[in-house]
């Protein structure tokens, strides 16, 4: 040819509409970035004692809780409730659910969400607040031999 392909030219050689070309030849001229490509911060280009950060850095802290940590808390937490059923009688349960907000809110009365204080759950069950007490202290002395289940919970939670 001796000259630059026209674009009517190169979309026929192609096989492809002069349009399909246009948004072919848009899509190559995008800038492109490596997730591992360090990022300085342009407001201190030459602080030296900086820690460089990546693209991935930078874009995992923008991330929420991604599927896998939710679906991982939710069978944490299910993990935990049967470990109580297994141990404790149900009304002990209930109380412990209560009170460490582990009780599916749905069940909870409307504007109650969240760990309940001592106050909040015996008006819920019908007890007094120290009887409340005495067997949420009394649950939990039965489960000091599952004190390291639970610390590997915590750990996940924090």
């Amino acid at each position: 040819l001796g000259r630059e392909a026209t674009k009517e030219e190169l979309a026929t050689a192609c096989d492809i509409s002069v349009a399909q070309l246009d948004k072919c030849r848009k899509a190559m001229q995008q800038a492109t970035f490596s997730l591992d490509a360090e990022v300085q911060n342009g407001n201190k280009p030459n602080n030296i004692q900086s820690r460089k950060d990546t693209m991935y850095d930078i874009i995992q802290y923008k991330v929420d809780e991604t599927e896998y940590e939710k679906t991982q808390r939710l069978l944490m937490k299910e993990h935990l409730i049967s470990t109580l059923r297994r141990y404790l009688s149900p009304h002990e349960v209930d109380l412990l659910l209560l009170r460490y907000g582990l009780m599916d809110e749905r069940a909870l009365p409307k504007g109650m969400s969240g760990p309940l204080t001592i106050a909040e759950v015996s008006n819920l069950v019908g007890l007094k607040p120290d009887k409340v007490r005495r067997i949420i202290i009394n649950s939990q002395k039965q489960l000091r031999h599952l004190m390291k289940e639970w610390e590997c919970f915590e750990a996940e939670l924090a």
